[in-house]
């Protein structure tokens, strides 16, 4: 966070465009349409999440960065296990995620009226787990992708997916029918709808935490085999 600025500024600016403009904007054409719920509130929750997705992918390239210095093979050289190092990996971009993002969720509960510790913490509890997940995927494309330059192509696609296929900034009932199934099963869908039901008092299913515990196990586990893998064959062959 400290060395690359710039991905602090454009995220900021790019979350406070989303929040200030578009969602104001969107909102006030929706009066008077009778939607069941206001826009602004929703898409604020959504802006947050986004934003937490975004910032989770970065610690795939630090891996990159890492085995450029040599660093990533000495760190695997060290008497742990690989599974240790992943949680590791994905403990650490959680973190800087979550601390990046954590003004904002503030910010956003402030506006919305729910500003209490429980509905704080619970939401801060939801975009860790949230952030661990999505860390995880990052490092499991990381130990994948060979060549940096086609991680990057592959790595902003999949961000584009995760966010934009999801209910983060559009109700489900109003995403086009073809992706409605893949969306309704999205990581990010679910910490969306969990954060709402904290601060906004929406209703939701459980389905959503046993959805989001799922994605988080899944990709830590992903990440550990082909950690493994690269501790066999090697991943720069």
């Amino acid at each position: 966070m400290v060395k690359s600025p710039w991905i602090l500024i454009t995220r900021t600016m790019f979350f406070f465009i989303q929040l200030f403009v578009f969602a104001t904007l969107v909102n006030k054409l929706t009066v008077g349409l009778n939607l069941g719920f206001n826009y602004f509130d929703f898409y604020s929750v959504g802006a947050v999440v986004s934003t937490i997705t975004s910032i989770a992918f970065i610690i795939g390239a630090d891996l990159f960065e890492e085995e450029e210095l040599g660093l990533l093979d000495y760190l695997l050289s060290l008497p742990f296990g690989h599974s240790l190092f992943v949680f590791g990996r994905a403990l650490g971009g959680a973190v800087r995620a979550l601390i990046y993002c954590a003004p904002m969720m503030l910010l956003v509960a402030y506006l919305d009226g729910s500003f209490t510790p429980v509905a704080i913490l619970g939401s801060y509890v939801v975009l860790f787990l949230l952030a661990i997940g999505i860390s995880g995927l990052s490092i499991t494309l990381a130990m994948v992708i060979r060549n940096e330059n086609r991680f990057d192509v592959v790595i902003a696609m999949a961000e584009l997916a995760t966010v934009r296929v999801s209910a983060a900034i559009y109700p489900l009932y109003y995403i086009p029918q073809a992706i409605q199934p893949v969306a309704a099963y999205s990581p990010v869908t679910s910490a969306s709808d969990l954060i709402r039901l904290l601060v906004l008092g929406t209703s939701t299913s459980l389905d959503a935490t046993v959805e989001l515990a799922l994605f988080v196990a899944i990709f830590f586990g992903l990440g550990s085999a082909f950690l493994f893998r690269k501790l066999e064959g090697g991943r720069f062959e």
